[in-house]
């Protein structure tokens, strides 16, 4: 099989290949065009004699990660080690770009892409659950930071049990990077960072913010804090949504109950996708450059 970037004309290929994915078919036509324009990916394709045979999208996120999504095959051509010369053909992609990570995800219940996952050397790093909640207009106004709160919010990551239960990640829709200093600079800067401050001045919550104005969401890419103030944090996003036209907030919630149960008390339940999604690294050069390598535990006060 020979492995190359995808061409428009891939597109008949494309779509047999994705026919029958899920019941409902899949997402892979409705980004496709999108994915063969954006600049910070590369969609490729294996194809052999029988034609193209399978596809796979490499999307750059910071400097060093990499993020692997859509890879399909054609179920006539399964269990002929397509899928595994797919992931090691990216790891040699990131490697020559200097990356030191690759990451992907896949639903709890994909064993073979679990058992495929092993083979290659990656490591399941965490378990999510999609959290969505409709917007709450009039509610309470959102405090969102600024640059000149960055040792504040650096010292709070630093020391965030969330953090430290998703490795450092932070999720931004259906992927995950790390939450790096420059990352939380940049964040700051754009006004992304929304908290609940505390009379004395302390963050007794803390949440990282992203906005889907095409598909009316605000998504949560990181939430911390203390048990009241979280739940407050949460609902004031909810209203903050509302304020912008967003329709809805979707938060991809790691495996702590006490903050699923802090955002289910805030209005937050299942989502359209009830299951559970798992995310696996292997890292492929030095180490870890997120906030969270650092902090401990997984338990806070409140």
């Amino acid at each position: 099989m020979t492995i190359r970037p995808a061409q428009p004309d891939d597109r008949p290929a494309m779509e047999r290949i994705c026919a029958h994915t899920w019941e409902w078919g899949d997402y892979i036509p409705e980004v496709w065009d999108a994915w063969l324009a954006d600049e910070q990916g590369l969609l490729i394709v294996g194809e052999t004699v029988d034609g193209v045979v399978a596809l796979s999208r490499i999307r750059y996120q910071a400097a060093d990660q990499i993020w692997l999504e859509g890879m399909r095959v054609d179920p006539e051509h399964r269990r002929r080690g397509i899928g595994r010369q797919f992931l090691e053909h990216s790891f040699a992609f990131a490697q020559e770009r200097g990356a030191r990570i690759v990451r992907l995800s896949t639903s709890y219940h994909n064993v073979p892409v679990h058992n495929l996952t092993a083979q290659v050397g990656m490591e399941r790093v965490g378990a999510y659950q999609l959290r969505t909640a409709a917007c709450l207009p009039g509610g309470l106004d959102l405090t969102l930071l600024s640059a000149g709160h960055a040792d504040q919010v650096r010292a709070y990551l630093l020391d965030s049990p969330m953090l430290a239960t998703t490795r450092g990640l932070y999720s931004v829709d259906w992927a995950w990077e790390d939450l790096s200093p420059a990352r939380v600079g940049q964040f700051l800067a754009a006004g992304q960072f929304a908290a609940q401050i505390a009379p004395d001045g302390r963050l007794a919550a803390l949440a990282l913010l992203h906005a889907r104005p095409d598909d009316g969401e605000v998504w949560i890419g990181f939430i911390d804090g203390e048990t009241a103030a979280l739940t407050v944090l949460a609902r004031a996003i909810r209203a903050h949504a509302a304020r912008t036209g967003a329709e809805r907030v979707q938060v991809m919630v790691p495996d702590l109950g006490w903050l699923r149960a802090d955002l289910s008390e805030a209005g937050y339940g299942p989502g359209e996708w009830e299951g559970e999604l798992w995310v696996f690294e292997r890292r492929l050069l030095g180490e870890a450059g997120g906030l969270g390598e650092s902090a401990a535990g997984g338990d806070r006060d409140g």
